[in-house]
């Protein structure tokens, strides 16, 4: 028996509220019945479980994004116009549901399959928008799957930060950087100086590290952290317990609380470490270079290699979010505060055309988390092809405008 209509649609704005503060794994079916004011009962005449009324919502916001970039795809002929278009369209419906949008984050983040849904069918048309403005001079030749993956990370780390975190700062000065950037990137056409081979060799240098001796606790939490590691990659932190973290480490459970006071704690120190490690390989990467967009190219390629070589450290470090809100937003903050004084330095030096430097620094952060989510969807790893990866620093240093238009 199948209710009424009204009764369904006050089920899913009940779990859309819910998910987006809560949380999908935290929360319960009975919450749900009770944020919407109806029996347990009632909720199993519109819904089998909690996993379909997730989806059912997930499948709202496809169809909605779809239709919105589908529309600057099929009313805007310029294609320039068109992808400007099409990305802001998707922030401003953001704004308008933010709640949504944060149900569809977290299906990204869960792994649970049906997040590949939406994401595909607008890269799907951003790629066609990029294709056809390519076979008609209007676009530079990038490589139409990884731009139009680029946009969804300009798209996903923009709603993060300034919708979000911070309602009603997706200002138009934000929305005309982004713009700007998109269609005509951050090279300012200043000749980039040669790289002198003694920084070629400190960049060598800084890549061989000596690891000291471990004392016998250290060495017990290196390997909880890096069994929990594995485990949160693969299952991911709320379908992985304590003992499981322990069996795996060869340790007694008890010996895990010497360490740690919870699974959230060995969790928050792991997106940490991670972070500290990756930060590290990107600064071995540029040791020596001077120049941004020599910065750039090198730190993509490293981020990259990083995450290539650990893709479950990635899945972890795209779920803490879900965890623990806080430790999450540290993490891409962290990168950002540092990424901001980076490229404003570039853009004071003449090497940078004048952008604005946090909008940019969200940009180039979600085009590499999207590019490299998007290879690990491939399979295993997340390596990202070197053809790729050539065309993607191509794009991000002189955009996606053909000149000759």
């Amino acid at each position: 028996m199948k209710g009424s209509n009204g009764t369904r649609e006050s089920l899913l704005l009940a779990a859309q509220t819910l998910f987006s503060q809560r949380g999908y794994p935290t929360a319960s079916v009975s919450e749900i019945c009770r944020q919407a004011g109806l029996a347990n009962g009632t909720f199993y005449c519109h819904f089998e479980n909690k996993e379909e009324i997730f989806t059912a919502l997930v499948e709202r916001l496809k169809r909605v994004l779809h239709a919105r970039v589908e529309r600057a795809a099929t009313e805007e002929r310029d294609p320039s116009k068109a992808i400007l278009r099409a990305y802001r369209s998707v922030l401003a419906y953001a704004e308008e549901e933010p709640d949504l949008c944060r149900v569809g984050r977290s299906a990204e983040i869960l792994r649970m399959g049906i997040e590949r849904l939406f994401r595909m069918d607008e890269a799907d048309v951003l790629s066609e928008i990029l294709v056809a403005g390519i076979r008609a001079g209007r676009l530079r030749p990038v490589d139409p799957p990884t731009a139009a993956q680029a946009l969804l990370g300009i798209i996903e780390f923009a709603m993060l930060r300034y919708v979000f975190w911070e309602p009603g700062a997706l200002t138009t000065d934000v929305l005309q950087a982004l713009d700007d950037f998109i269609l005509h990137g951050f090279d300012s056409g200043k000749p980039v100086a040669p790289v002198a081979d003694a920084a070629k060799d400190r960049r060598a240098a800084g890549r061989i590290v000596q690891d000291s001796p471990e004392s016998g606790g250290k060495v017990t939490r290196r390997a909880l952290l890096a069994q929990a590691e594995r485990l949160f990659g693969e299952a991911g932190f709320f379908a992985t317990s304590i003992s499981a973290i322990t069996s795996a480490a060869g340790v007694a459970q008890g010996t895990f609380y010497v360490h740690f006071p919870s699974k959230v704690a060995v969790f928050v120190e792991l997106v940490r470490d991670v972070n500290s490690q990756l930060v590290a390989s990107q600064r071995k990467a540029i040791a020596g270079l001077e120049d941004r967009r020599q910065i750039e190219r090198a730190g993509f390629r490293a981020f990259f290699g990083f995450i290539g070589g650990r893709p479950l450290a990635f899945r972890v470090l795209r779920e803490a979010e879900l965890v623990n809100p806080e430790i999450g937003r540290w993490y891409y903050e962290r990168l950002a505060k540092g990424y901001v004084r980076g490229l404003g330095d570039g853009i004071a030096r003449g090497e940078l055309r004048e952008l604005a430097p946090e909008p940019l620094a969200y940009a180039l952060l979600g085009i590499g988390h999207a590019v490299a989510l998007a290879a690990q969807a491939g399979g295993e790893r997340a390596y990202v092809p070197e053809d790729r990866v050539a065309s993607l620093l191509d794009a991000l240093e002189r955009g996606i405008v053909s000149p000759a238009d």
